[in-house]
């Protein structure tokens, strides 16, 4: 059995890719255009910020392992009612999120190959039927592929980044008039490039030696995330960059990689797209068919094959996100909406993990980082749609206050 687990470096390919995302394709321009040469400090920051809530994630995770993840950590701490309505909030946003990610793919897929030939929704829509199916392969192959699939890309956008800065620098180093305001909505833009750290717990149990794995792991992932960061925000400032290209960054990329830019970075986007669909959609599937034994009428779900895929788990969430898809070609609801609705959950449900973390873990120093992070984090939250934070609060009000109330009500008649 212990064959079947994975180690450090396959445990660092689920991560790596899944947290740099298709915002690392996005986001470096935007920050520069918004903020000039200040953006670097935003990166840093942010950078800093993520590698603190990957410390404070990584104790939970080695003192609480399981298939629920961080959601052991809240039943330690705040019981069963809460540990539910975090996995509620998981659950929700990995039902909309995996679809804007594949979506995002489906647009550089398009972009490269297809200019106004196939739909976008179309290209969505073949590539989550195919990351369902390769779902069901072992875990050691998917943190195999997932690291092939980060190599590359960090392997092509860092070696991009600093040729540009050796061979094309700009000498621009004037910084323009700091706007407090502005830099602190760009900090809160770059928030979502550390979102999803929490989701490594969900597979725990499937590692060899917890404790010494999920550490390096964290430590080696968090290491890399930083510098694919720095490395490529300093190319984005200080090369002659060129933002009239289709795709962004390859303005970056153009004089390492030439006429291949373009195909190399559809192809780095879509495969940090895969991996973060992988990631997000077969941690929740475990989530779910961990949750599933306590339910006799859902116990369905918590069947597994052999290699130990929770296929019956990641056919529901595959046959959702379909649904969802064919929403957003008939033009319901867009992929914006299902951005913002899916943020605001994995945000509410990262911050019931650090209150769980302020009151299970000694250490004053993580107690510290988990406190300015959920200052942060409800920031956030609060800049969330109205409708996401209505829909939050009713939750928590159905699934712990209203149950609460019938409790003291049952009480009172007892009495």
């Amino acid at each position: 059995m212990n064959q079947r687990k994975i180690g450090s470096l396959t445990l660092s390919g689920l991560i790596i890719g899944p947290l740099l995302g298709s915002g690392i394709i996005l986001l470096p321009t935007i920050i520069y255009e918004n903020l000039g040469n200040y953006a670097i400090f935003a990166w840093l920051i942010m950078s800093i910020i993520g590698i603190c809530f990957a410390y404070v994630c990584g104790e939970l995770i080695i003192k609480f392992p399981g298939e629920a993840g961080l959601g052991n950590a809240m039943e330690k701490a705040f019981g069963t009612k809460i540990k539910n309505l975090a996995s509620v909030f998981l659950m929700i946003a990995a039902l909309m999120g995996p679809v804007a990610v594949m979506m995002t793919a489906a647009e550089y897929i398009q972009t490269w190959l297809f200019p106004d030939k196939i739909k976008v929704e179309w290209i969505a829509i073949v590539l989550l039927v195919m990351n369902g199916l390769i779902l069901l392969f072992r875990l050691n192959f998917l943190g195999k592929l997932s690291l092939i699939i980060s190599t590359l890309a960090v392997l092509i956008l860092v070696s991009g980044s600093i040729y540009a800065l050796l061979n094309e620098p700009s000498g621009t180093w004037a910084f323009p008039d700091f706007h407090f305001s502005s830099f602190g909505y760009n900090l809160l833009l770059l928030f979502w490039t550390i979102v999803g750290w929490e989701i490594v717990g969900n597979y725990s149990s499937e590692v060899k030696n917890p404790k010494t794995t999920i550490r390096k792991a964290i430590f080696f992932s968090a290491a890399v995330i930083l510098i694919v960061n720095v490395v490529l925000s300093a190319a984005v400032q200080w090369t002659m960059y060129n933002s009239t290209f289709s795709i962004r960054l390859t303005g970056i990329m153009y004089p390492l990689f030439g006429q291949l830019s373009v195909g190399l970075l559809a192809l780095v986007a879509t495969g940090l797209c895969i991996t973060t669909h992988l990631m997000v959609v077969g941690g929740v599937a475990r989530l779910v068919a961990a949750l599933s034994k306590s339910v006799s009428s859902f116990h369905f779900l918590t069947k597994k094959l052999a290699n130990g895929a929770p296929f019956k788990a990641i056919a529901l969430l595959v046959s959702i996100h379909l649904f969802f898809a064919v929403l957003v070609l008939l033009k319901v609801v867009t992929v914006e909406q299902l951005v913002g609705f899916a943020n605001a959950f994995f945000i509410a449900n990262a911050l019931i993990g650090l209150f769980a973390a302020i009151k299970l873990l000694n250490n004053p120093w993580i107690k510290g980082m988990a406190m300015m992070l959920s200052v942060l984090f409800g920031i956030l939250l609060l800049r969330s749609s109205v409708i996401s934070l209505v829909v939050i609060f009713a939750l928590t009000f159905l699934l712990i206050g209203w149950r609460n109330e019938r409790h003291n009500s049952q009480e009172k008649l007892d009495i």
